[in-house]
């Protein structure tokens, strides 16, 4: 079986909440040329971002299965409790759709926010028990109550991980937010190539040290962007 373990599908633009278009918090034009957010946008570089194109893009490349994350921008950092909840439902919702559409295609991640860890767990609990979904997704760094940014293996999240722990689920942590984070031009597509995978090296540093894997057996993580470092931290703690 050829599996894709890291991808995305797009909604049509008519799927997303008329409040996240109002807000700015995300939308996509109705050419299905750009993804927005704010005052930022960014090219959609081919179709099979969107459902029924990846279906003919993975036949065309005889991949078996895929593995849809969350998408990036729904993360939800530095937004307010109310428009964090109701996208991360939106979110979820949506990628579980996916995956119920299309069960031997799709294994459906979904997404919470650290900062309101009640809401976290809550939707932890819902989208295991009711939307059927196995892949946490996480960001390595959200901003605490403080507006600092912490890195996702930071002991304030270990309620999280107690709840997969419990239901054995597999978490994936998927770096954003870096042009946020270090004060450097968005050029060269440096925060893809370079501060990604300097911020999954930041959170497996912590995770090491907080000896998640140990604490917590029953989950299996993978860093997206930084899987690679896995390798350099043998022998480090």
């Amino acid at each position: 079986m050829r599996i894709n373990g890291h991808g995305h599908i797009l909604p049509e633009p008519h799927q997303i909440p008329q409040f996240m278009k109002d807000k700015k918090l995300f939308w996509i034009d109705e050419d299905k040329k750009f993804m927005c957010q704010g005052d930022w946008k960014r090219p959609i570089t081919d179709p099979s971002f969107f459902l029924k194109e990846k279906l003919e893009w993975m036949d065309k490349y005889n991949i078996d299965h895929g593995v849809m994350l969350n998408l990036s921008q729904i993360y939800c950092n530095g937004w307010n409790q109310q428009d964090a909840k109701d996208a991360i439902k939106w979110q979820n919702d949506f990628n579980a759709s996916v995956q119920h559409n299309n069960p031997t295609k799709f294994t459906s991640g979904f997404v919470v926010q650290p900062l309101y860890m009640d809401d976290a767990l809550a939707e932890i609990e819902r989208c295991v028990t009711e939307l059927k979904l196995k892949l946490l997704c996480l960001p390595t760094h959200f901003l605490n109550s403080e507006n600092e940014w912490t890195s996702i293996a930071h002991k304030s999240v270990f309620p999280i991980y107690e709840l997969a722990n419990k239901y054995n689920l597999a978490i994936e942590i998927h770096p954003y937010d870096g042009e946020k984070m270090v004060n450097l031009k968005d050029q060269y597509w440096r925060f893809h190539l370079v501060w990604m995978m300097a911020q999954c090296a930041d959170t497996l540093h912590l995770y090491t040290l907080n000896d998640i894997p140990n604490k917590f057996k029953n989950i299996r993580t993978c860093f997206a962007h930084g899987c690679m470092l896995g390798i350099a931290n043998y022998g480090r703690s």
